[in-house]
């Protein structure tokens, strides 16, 4: 083989190798912990009809506990499982109305209040925003974006009596019923989070993470309020138990705790609106650490020694070395 052929050969398996060893192939697994806020029908901030946080009771944001399995495909690029257990809640007796019949003041007489446990399990890729290698010292901090698909599990209940009682089998809006046209929802629902995060090598193994992730429903339920009042009539005639039925109503409209004489019980009649046709949304704020339980980092991390193969060439005379690893190969120049 001509010296030129060889040279080329051997520079293409160098291209390769150091090719198959530049993605930073690694796996972490971790906890998180933060706060998830709701974002839906019930409570909100003191105006209403404003989006996103400016319509937020930041009061009632619940704790949340997380577990991750995280892949790493490359410099840019992760893949995330998680599953994670936590709450949202939502209590219209907290707004505080600027003026009788103010927006807000029809919010706060409509006097409804839910809470709700979440359990919820998800597939997230992640898009480093700039090179992020695990483990390294150089490459140790990258900003994130993140999208994914998951399931969420949920069952909103109400304090009545002292007592927490759970909405979904009382069709508190007719779901269901023969004589009104409400389909019942279902109490698992696909999300789609989607969000921004930030992450920081502490040390080779130790990975500090920040996040916040919005999620996209595909329901109105989450707190047992989407569209119009039924009617007391409504709930007897789909009720084989009185009481159930007597429950059910009580629950569906309870401005009357709020007005007993009934001043303005029209606000709350059959057919007037209980909340709007919007899906529920929730977002969560956390903090996570992260260990490596697999590093194939291919940086000078600084923090421990390089772990990747890289080829170079030294010449000397009419002999060349090639040096891979601290191995020395020899071999002559030669010509056909």
């Amino acid at each position: 083989m001509r010296l030129s052929g060889f040279r080329r050969l051997l520079l293409l398996s160098a291209f390769l190798l150091q090719a198959s060893y530049s993605q930073s192939q690694s796996m972490d697994i971790g906890i998180s912990t933060g706060l998830t806020g709701f974002l839906g029908d019930l409570g909100g901030a003191n105006y209403i009809g404003r989006p996103f946080f400016f319509d937020l009771e930041t009061s009632l944001m619940k704790p949340l506990g997380a577990l991750h399995f995280r892949y790493y495909a490359g410099d840019y690029f992760s893949i995330r499982g998680s599953f994670t257990y936590s709450g949202v809640a939502g209590n219209d007796s907290l707004i505080q109305p600027t003026s009788e019949f103010s927006p807000e003041w029809f919010r706060k007489y409509r006097n409804l209040s839910f809470q709700s446990s979440l359990i919820e399990g998800a597939i997230t890729a992640e898009l480093n925003f700039k090179r992020f290698q695990p483990g390294s010292k150089r490459y140790r901090i990258a900003p994130y974006l993140l999208a994914g698909i998951g399931v969420m599990h949920f069952n909103p209940k109400t304090e009545y009596n002292g007592a927490l009682v759970e909405l979904y089998p009382l069709h508190t809006e007719g779901q269901g019923f023969d004589s009104l046209d409400r389909k019942t929802y279902s109490l698992t629902q696909p999300v789609f989070p989607v969000g921004l995060g930030l992450r920081y090598n502490i040390s080779s193994t130790l990975i500090f993470g920040f996040e916040f992730r919005n999620y996209f429903t595909l329901t109105d339920y989450i707190d047992d309020v989407s569209t119009e009042y039924a009617s007391q009539a409504d709930f007897y005639a789909n009720f084989s138990d009185p009481a159930t039925a007597a429950l059910a109503y009580e629950l569906s409209v309870r401005s009357d705790e709020l007005d007993p004489e009934g001043i303005y019980d029209y606000i709350t009649a059959p057919g007037q609106q209980r909340g709007d046709s919007e899906n529920d949304q929730y977002f969560m704020i956390q903090i996570s650490l992260s260990y490596l339980i697999f590093n194939n980092s291919v940086s000078s991390s600084g923090f421990g020694k390089r772990n990747f193969i890289f080829p170079h060439r030294v010449k000397a005379g009419n002999q060349m070395f090639n040096h891979i690893k601290g191995k020395q190969f020899y071999r002559n120049k030669s010509r056909n």
